[in-house]
């Protein structure tokens, strides 16, 4: 089980946050950049966001947009 000193997915520590490149299904799209997070910036996301309803969570149905959603950033603007 991965530590708060550990990056998920990686089985080892690193300097900074990774990605890893993954195809879902037959998707003719390609790959997809999954970033990966260590377990401690996953663990102070609630401290992070108290305005997000963290019971609520488990509660939505499969297909449901999740409320985390809208904790998404923006995206930064594309230099022109």
């Amino acid at each position: 089980m991965p530590t708060s000193t550990t990056w998920c997915g990686s089985g080892g520590s690193a300097p900074r946050p990774q990605s890893i490149q993954v195809r879902f299904g037959s998707s003719r799209a390609g790959a997809v950049g999954i970033a990966l997070s260590t377990t401690a910036s996953v663990d102070a996301v609630p401290a992070e966001h108290p305005e997000a309803d963290w019971e609520q969570l488990p509660t939505v149905e499969k297909g449901r947009r999740s409320p985390l959603a809208a904790l998404r950033p923006d995206p930064a603007p594309v230099p022109a």
